[in-house]
């Protein structure tokens, strides 16, 4: 706004600047300079006026803050509708011991990542969190199942699934007593199978192996690396597949790190960036910093050398139809 108006100046500037280089005589002179004047008093009532409709139409649309002093417009038509009575349901699997017959070990530290994953889905995102420690599969699926027939969907945002366990190639995750396919966990959560999150995000968080490749990272210079840088009545249908958005600790076949006492990577990233943005930017601009941070901010050091010196970057998989914020502009009493 304030460049229009410098441009507004500098234009009436130009125009006096012209005058003098106009063979005129004293009368006309004036009589011009006067009109010119005139001219000069609708261009910036032209420009209040343009600002003026700016600010209504800024106040009109939905505003986020994207930092100290700064916001940005945001067009409601490509947004999800965030303003529902409840945020909506975020379930936490916490499968932290499993039976012998698996052969996986315990998941020392997972407890640290439950902990923070409720505090920003719960506390931060203002979900209703319900955390479920040392499930079967066959108890995942039930709770999966029971949350997407819950009525309080019709009245949420959105819906959230976070799982803390052990995967593996395929696709799969673990319960206690063995595991289950991934896509047939969610089942419930999609299209005529959950009717009131028809159009809605349903957001799928992994902490989990996806298979035992180790990444090795690759060396790059610390100076590059610094600097690079429908309308309601209409019917119509949508994808079954559509709306979902999952959030995997690693890419396919790759091994997820773990610190025992401090939790994995990818869940201690999400809570460094979530509580920083997490109300401010869009979803994908949010994972992104988590991939970032994970990327460069993480790096193994185990007593077994095969294990050190890794990497880890995390896999964001998107079908979302439109963006994402997590507004806190309701439910909040002062």
């Amino acid at each position: 706004m304030s460049k229009f108006i410098q441009s507004s100046k500098e234009q009436g500037q130009q125009g006096t600047s012209f005058l003098s280089d106009v063979n005129q005589s004293p009368a006309e002179s004036s009589q011009t300079q006067q009109n010119i004047n005139v001219t000069r008093q609708q261009s910036f009532g032209l420009t209040e006026t343009l600002l003026n409709n700016s600010v209504t139409s800024l106040a009109a649309a939905s505003i986020a803050s994207v930092g100290s002093g700064h916001v940005r417009a945001i067009d409601p038509n490509h947004c999800y509708k965030m303003d529902h009575k409840k945020r909506g349901k975020c379930i936490i699997f916490n499968n932290k011991e499993f039976a012998k017959s698996t052969t996986m070990p315990a998941r020392d530290g997972s407890d640290f990542d439950a902990l923070r994953m409720r505090e920003i889905f719960g506390d931060l995102l203002q979900f209703d969190v319900d955390v479920h420690v040392n499930r079967t599969t066959i108890e995942m699926l039930q709770i999966v199942a029971k949350a997407a027939a819950e009525e309080s969907n019709c009245d949420s945002d959105c819906l959230a699934l976070v799982i803390l366990s052990h995967g593996g190639d395929g696709g799969i995750v673990y319960g206690t007593n063995g595991f289950i396919k991934l896509e047939v966990l969610i089942e419930p959560l999609k299209g005529l199978g959950c009717p009131a999150l028809i159009g809605k995000p349903k957001l799928i968080f992994i902490q989990a192996c996806r298979g035992m490749q180790l990444d090795e990272g690759a060396n790059a210079s610390d100076t590059k690396r610094g600097k690079t840088a429908a309308t309601a009545d209409t019917a119509y249908k949508i994808p079954t597949e559509a709306d979902f958005l999952y959030a995997f600790s690693c890419p396919p076949g790759y091994f997820s790190f773990r610190n025992g006492k401090q939790g994995s990577w990818f869940i201690q990233a999400i809570t460094k960036v979530f509580k920083k943005h997490g109300t401010n930017l869009e979803i994908m601009q949010l994972l992104t910093r988590v991939n970032q941070t994970v990327a460069m901010e993480f790096e193994s050091n185990s007593q077994n050398k095969d294990y050190t010196g890794k990497k880890q970057i995390p896999t964001i998989v998107s079908l979302l139809t439109k963006d994402l914020y997590f507004t806190r502009n309701r439910w909040t009493e002062d």
